[in-house]
């Protein structure tokens, strides 16, 4: 019996959680990241101020809460750490379409987009990283060049997103991959 109340609690929370999410995505999305607060998420979830701070310390964690549930498949191949896949990159934010809009959008503030920006760079160094020599000036090129690899990456996914998506992913991972392989192709120290 006792574990079934503990099913019911983690669905409200759940429920809670979801709320919250798609108030401020909704949010996000009709007046802009910057403009959004959290009486307007609690407003249009239906949840009261305690409950909010139960779950969440600001509208960044909140914000944080929900690139996590889009970076559960992201680009990473489960199969390979080092292995990038752009593609699931790119079909996971089709699918998530919304909270993509919103987190990356021209609405969604810079802090989702410096957040991914840094995730992309630090996979792209997992994989070209090696190639490098380990000294401090090699391992200072590299992060430069991941930085830049990244930022390009997420800019492609921002046009794309902005764009209405008119490649497919298969398409933009293959331009993804292409350009990122370019920038490493003769850099290696």
């Amino acid at each position: 019996m006792k574990a079934k109340k503990e099913v019911v609690v983690d669905r409200r929370i759940q429920k809670t959680k979801k709320a919250l999410t798609e108030a401020l995505i909704n949010l996000i999305l009709e007046k802009g990241y910057e403009k959004v607060t959290i009486q307007n998420i609690i407003d249009k979830a239906n949840v009261g101020r305690s409950t909010f701070y139960i779950h969440y310390e600001s509208k960044e964690q909140l914000l944080l809460d929900g690139h996590n549930n889009l970076n559960v498949k992201m680009f990473f191949d489960e199969k390979d750490e080092v292995e990038i896949n752009f593609e699931n990159l790119f079909d996971h934010v089709a699918e998530n379409l919304q909270l993509a809009k919103a987190m990356l959008g021209k609405k969604g503030g810079n802090m989702m987009i410096e957040f991914f920006k840094n995730s992309v760079a630090l996979k792209i160094k997992r994989k070209f990283g090696s190639q490098f020599a380990k000294g401090k000036s090699a391992q200072k090129l590299v992060g430069y060049l991941c930085d830049a690899a990244g930022a390009a990456v997420i800019s492609l996914l921002v046009s794309w997103i902005e764009d209405e998506m008119i490649f497919t992913s298969k398409e933009m991972s293959l331009k993804c991959h292409c350009m990122v392989s370019a920038v490493f192709e003769k850099a290696v120290l």
